[in-house]
């Protein structure tokens, strides 16, 4: 899932008689629940938005928001496209310790930043994050995506891919992209990139994340680095400085 626009990022209370009745848009909300008692109803299903929790709401699906005015929320949110589309309500646990913990820490951090080419590497690495604690599917799609996930090394080729998986090149490309909106191959650098991004927020040296990522030396990983982000390494570290 790629992060497509960011049109608001903030963390704050909800305004007074926070209440929204089956809206429909064409964008997604991106919840991280601090505190407060909220609901979310969906197709005549409730659903309390908990506190330690993420929540992604579908696009153009009719939805009710609305809080307990004794018990305000408060909560970090951004309003976002993505591509593929969010098609149902997420709720995922955020448990200290989880690259998905860390994703948010570092997204609350700077969620003031009203630079949304700064901000949206952050929010793919909450997205990124977020994509690994829900499955793939049993689709061609979903095991193509389970096996790259799978490598640990960081050394991708489509036709041993292909041949794990027992299906040809111009299906699994097709597949894929029909699903996930995107390559096997954009997949796995993006994911690559990510995994170098939450490496730089945790300290470790340029050098040794280009090693580990499996980029033939510190340059080309901090041009395929600027080409996703917008940034090198150094001004992204620069732009969101370690705690």
């Amino acid at each position: 899932m790629i992060v497509q626009n960011l049109f608001q990022s903030n963390e704050s209370y909800t305004h007074e008689n926070w209440v929204y009745r089956n809206v429909s848009v064409a964008l997604s909300r991106l919840y991280y629940i601090i505190d407060g008692e909220a609901y979310c109803e969906e197709n005549g299903k409730k659903t309390r938005l908990k506190k330690g929790y993420l929540y992604l709401t579908p696009v153009h699906v009719p939805c009710t928001f609305y809080d307990n005015p004794k018990d305000r929320l408060l909560h970090t949110y951004a309003h976002i496209t993505t591509v593929p589309a969010v098609t149902r309500l997420m709720e995922i646990p955020v448990k200290e310790g989880t690259l998905l913990a860390d994703a948010v820490a570092l997204w609350r951090k700077h969620v003031h930043v009203q630079e949304p080419e700064r901000l949206i590497p952050i929010l793919q690495l909450v997205l990124s994050a977020l994509e690994e604690k829900d499955m793939p599917s049993d689709t061609v799609a979903g095991r193509a995506k389970r096996y790259i996930d799978s490598l640990e090394n960081f050394s991708f080729r489509m036709d041993e891919l292909c041949r794990a998986i027992g299906y040809s090149r111009e299906h699994v490309s097709r597949s894929f992209a029909a699903e996930y909106g995107e390559s096997p191959k954009q997949y796995f650098d993006r994911r690559r990139i990510n995994t170098g991004i939450a490496q730089l927020s945790n300290g470790i040296k340029v050098g040794e994340i280009a090693e580990h990522l499996g980029y033939a030396n510190p340059y080309s990983f901090s041009k395929a680095f600027k080409r996703h982000c917008g940034l090198s390494p150094e001004h992204y570290r620069k732009a969101f400085p370690i705690k």
